[in-house]
Formats: C-alpha cells, sequence, structure tokens
C-alpha cells in the first residue's frame, strides 16, 4: 500500500507534496456517484443483453429446425449467434470501462509527476531488447498497450503492458501459445556499464527452457555467483563480465529485487542488465488499467487507484534502488 504521507507518492499541480488521500478526495471522488449509477445501468443492461439474446438464438434455432426438419441445422444458428452474442453484451461493460479510465488515468498521471501515457505504444518501446536479453520466453506475436513515459533523478524509464505469444504450426494445425502476460519495464542506469548481466528466477520447466534459450542467444554468458544466499536460492546469474556484474548487483539492490518479487506474490522475477538499461518482466494475471469490472462497485476505487499508483511507481522505486538509496517497494 502507499503511505498517504509519502512524497515519492506524487506532486500536486502546484508542485507541492499531497496525499494520495487528497488527491483522490479532490480529483477521483467526486465523479464518482454519477459513474456509480451508470455502472449500475449498464450491468442492468448487461443482463437484458443476455436474456435477450438466449430468447432470440432459442427463437431462430427453433424455426431453422422445424422448417428444416433437421436438428443439426440448429448448431450453426446457435454457434453464429453465440459469438455475435458476446460481443454485443460485452459493449455495456467496455464502455464502463473506458469511462473509469477517463475520470482516472489523465489526474492519476499528472499526481504522479507528469507521466506520458499513450493507450497505443506504437514503436515507442523497444521490444527487442527484451527478446535479445532472454527474460522473456520466445515469441513471434505481440500485443502491447498503456504505455507510460516517465523521467525521474535524470533517469528515463519505460513501462507497457505486453501479451507475447508464440505461434507456430504443427502438421496441418496452427497453435498459439501465451509465453508472457504483464508489465515489460525498463529503466535507464545511472552508473555506466558495459557488461551483460541476466537474472532469471527458478520456474522450472519453464525456467529452464528460458536458460537454454538465453545460451543459444548469448553464449558469451557464464555463471556469476554472488555472495549473496537468499538471492542465489531464487535465481541464476549470468554475465559476460562476471567481476563487472558483482558491482552492479550491489546487496540493497538484490534486496530490493527479491522484495518486489514477494510482493508480486512471485518467488521471483526475469531481469537483465543490458544496453545501459536494466530491464524486469513482472507477470499479472489482471490488466493494470481494467480498474472498471462492471460487477465491481466503485466503493472499492480508491484500493483500486492506490494500487494503480503504486504500479505507475514501480520504476522511480526501482531507480531510487540504482541511485543506492532503500525505499520501500512494496506494490
Amino acid at each position: 500500500m502507499m503511505d498517504d504521507n509519502s512524497e515519492t507518492a506524487g506532486k500536486a499541480g502546484a508542485g507541492e507534496t499531497q496525499s494520495f488521500a487528497g488527491f483522490f478526495a479532490e480529483a477521483i471522488a467526486p465523479g464518482l456517484p454519477a459513474l456509480e449509477e451508470a455502472r449500475k445501468e449498464r450491468l442492468r443492461a448487461t443482463y437484458v443483453r443476455a436474456a435477450g439474446l438466449a430468447f432470440v438464438i432459442a427463437l431462430v434455432t427453433g424455426i431453422a429446425v422445424a422448417w428444416s426438419g433437421e436438428v443439426i441445422v440448429g448448431f450453426p444458428v446457435v454457434f453464429l449467434g453465440l459469438m455475435l452474442g458476446y460481443l454485443w453484451i460485452r459493449i455495456p461493460g467496455r464502455r464502463h470501462r473506458e469511462a473509469v479510465r477517463a475520470l482516472v488515468v489523465e489526474p492519476l498521471r499528472h499526481y504522479l509527476g507528469g507521466l506520458e501515457y499513450h493507450r497505443k505504444p506504437g514503436d515507442r518501446f523497444d521490444l527487442d531488447r527484451f527478446r535479445r536479453s532472454g527474460i522473456v520466453a520466445g515469441f513471434n506475436r505481440a500485443k502491447l498497450e498503456d504505455l507510460l513515459i516517465g523521467r525521474y533523478r535524470d533517469t528515463d524509464y519505460r513501462v507497457v503492458e505486453a501479451r507475447l505469444r508464440r505461434r507456430r504450426k504443427q502438421g496441418s494445425k496452427e497453435r498459439v501459445k501465451m509465453t508472457f502476460a504483464g508489465l515489460l519495464c525498463e529503466v535507464s542506469v545511472p552508473r555506466p556499464f558495459s557488461c551483460t548481466v541476466v537474472l532469471l528466477g527458478d520456474k522450472g520447466a519453464l525456467g529452464n527452457w528460458a536458460i537454454d534459450l538465453l545460451r543459444s542467444k548469448l553464449t558469451n554468458l557464464s555463471p556469476a555467483p554472488l555472495d549473496h544466499a537468499d538471492f542465489e536460492a531464487r535465481y541464476q546469474i549470468y554475465s559476460d563480465d562476471p567481476q563487472e556484474a558483482r558491482g552492479l548487483l550491489q546487496p540493497a539492490f538484490l534486496d530490493s529485487l527479491l522484495a518486489i518479487a514477494d510482493a508480486a506474490g512471485q518467488g521471483s522475477l526475469n531481469c537483465a542488465f543490458i544496453d545501459n538499461r536494466f530491464l524486469i518482466a513482472i507477470p499479472q494475471r489482471r490488466n493494470l488499467f481494467e480498474i472498471g469490472r462492471l460487477h465491481r462497485s466503485l466503493e472499492h476505487a480508491e484500493e483500486d487507484v492506490r494500487r494503480m499508483a503504486a504500479e505507475f511507481t514501480l520504476p522511480q522505486r526501482l531507480i531510487d534502488t540504482l541511485h543506492g538509496d532503500r525505499p520501500p517497494l512494496a506494490l
């Protein structure tokens, strides 16, 4: 949870520190009552649409079967109706999420220091750097959205939501596998370095597969042991210059990575130092920006926006750690 008195939480428009509770009460809370009433109406509309869809499908299927005399004729009608109806039923929920996004994201990004936000990242995020680092499993399809670009302590950073998939043919069939879903974060490193360092968590078969991929891509990497028993119990460390790697991987920084992994509900998170950047991949089941679920009352909005703010500021807390500070790193 974010501390209401934390100066790293964000800055008010006048340049003064403002608590999260004060920001929420001023910028978000006034718009919630009307949005909650709209949510209830959209939820009712969803139920009405579902009931109407079921009735229409049953009626049309019955007519088709009676006209043809064949039960099998009804199957395509049901299938097509379910496909089209699914898209139709989801419209109220999508409109609600867009309304919540419009209320929350713009004020929040200003509160947190004027972050640059792009719903569609385009070519603003270097996904190839993550591919080369080996910290995400192999993919040939990528969907990126909700890009945040910021600068803190003269250090730039970018965070994006990613859905990475690998599509391949097996005989006459084409199979698609999700290889990563979550946040990808890259931070410029305050001190210059020339080595490559990869920190891979022990994740069973998937982790072993990632290590094999890494070795095939970066064959000059070798194990880089550290004097940190807790970190080495969860991670495998590789570098092309183990001595320089140990200079980058200071104990406070390693402690912070362990804290981030714990807060994210993960035993470990794959990370890398490469091209003067620090990369981290944080798997997540939930969508960072989808706080406006139609079945969730907006009485939980402050809790949800706090969680968003904590995740928005993760790069800032990483930058503090890279500068040698030890800020709290709970998500």
